[in-house]
């Protein structure tokens, strides 16, 4: 008789901590969801997106961006439809959710949307006036300003309108291994390279379909000793409302110094991360910045910038940020 007395009351002591867990937890909690941007419009008053099914509030403090760009609320789900897409702005593409639930709803801190997450790693099998191919897939490198053209920049498919540049997801230029510009023109056939961005397959399945990359790196490298900094890779995963971690790498000219490690705007200082001789690139420096930052009152920024001084002059580059 002790024995289930004792039993029933360790059982009672597990579900009313668990019924409080619950009940405390439908008033308030962080939320995450990632899945396709189903809808943005407005329902019962409130501007709202659909992400997986689920409907999440826009506020107006909700950060809203692409992976080369800030956006608008309206740049979600209207205007013309991004190069080589059917979809008006973002929708049935990836959305990434960040934010808090109460009983009253969901609420989006920050809203990160592309057309779909796709990568390919592989190798130049073609780069000349006709064409610029990975593995034998056409691949077209997206404007990164008004002034600058697709490359390669040719006359488009039958029944595909040109690309031309679209500020909610503008191309970054061609970067090399140290991430440093060059021209893509410059990067011979056999070449090791990186493109992110998304593929439109070819209609009907008549092609091999085309990659809209809006970024490219490219192995090989420049003899410029040039003073200049570059961002590699900048990658923040949120642990709590109040807590970040920061693991950013890239690389400078000349090989020593400290880089210091901005949000995108320059009003936020995460750390920084000292300069050390690339032992496998002589004349280049490699830094890293890996961070457990506590107390913040922000969320992982859109970008970060990267402040390098040489002699009193400052270099700077900026870099979207990967939210893990």
């Amino acid at each position: 008789m002790r024995i289930l007395r004792s039993t029933l009351f360790v059982t009672t002591a597990l579900l009313f901590c668990a019924s409080s867990a619950l009940a405390q937890s439908s008033k308030q909690g962080v939320l995450e969801i990632e899945g396709p941007l189903e809808a943005a419009t407005a329902e019962n008053g409130a501007t709202t997106v659909k992400v997986m099914g689920l409907t999440v509030k826009i506020l107006p403090e909700t950060k809203l961006a692409s992976p080369t760009a800030k956006l608008k609320y309206e740049d979600l789900a209207n205007g013309p439809a991004l190069p080589g897409r059917a979809e008006p702005g973002f929708l049935n593409g990836k959305a990434i959710v960040t934010g808090t639930r109460d009983a009253t709803g969901l609420y989006a801190q920050q809203l990160f949307v592309e057309p779909a997450e796709h990568h390919l790693i592989g190798t130049v099998t073609k780069n000349d006036a006709t064409g610029f191919e990975v593995e034998g897939k056409p691949v077209i490198l997206l404007p990164s300003s008004p002034a600058a053209r697709p490359y390669p920049d040719t006359p488009p498919a039958p029944g595909t309108a040109p690309v031309v540049y679209d500020a909610r997801m503008p191309g970054q230029k061609t970067k090399n291994a140290a991430g440093f510009e060059i021209s893509p023109a410059s990067v011979p056939v056999g070449t090791d390279i990186v493109v992110a961005g998304y593929h439109v397959p070819s209609p009907a399945g008549t092609g091999p379909g085309t990659f809209y990359a809006y970024s490219a790196t490219a192995t090989g490298d420049d003899a410029s000793q040039t003073p200049r900094v570059s961002i590699l890779r900048a990658e923040c995963r949120q642990r709590a409302a109040d807590r970040l971690e920061w693991d950013v790498r890239g690389a400078t000219t000349p090989t020593s110094g400290t880089v210091t490690l901005l949000n995108g705007a320059g009003s936020v200082q995460y750390g920084t991360a000292t300069v050390t001789a690339d032992v496998s690139d002589p004349g280049k420096g490699v830094y890293r910045f890996k961070a457990e930052i506590k107390g913040v009152t922000q969320q992982c920024p859109a970008d970060v910038l990267a402040r390098y001084t040489v002699s009193g002059k400052t270099y700077t580059a900026t870099a979207a940020v990967e939210r893990r």
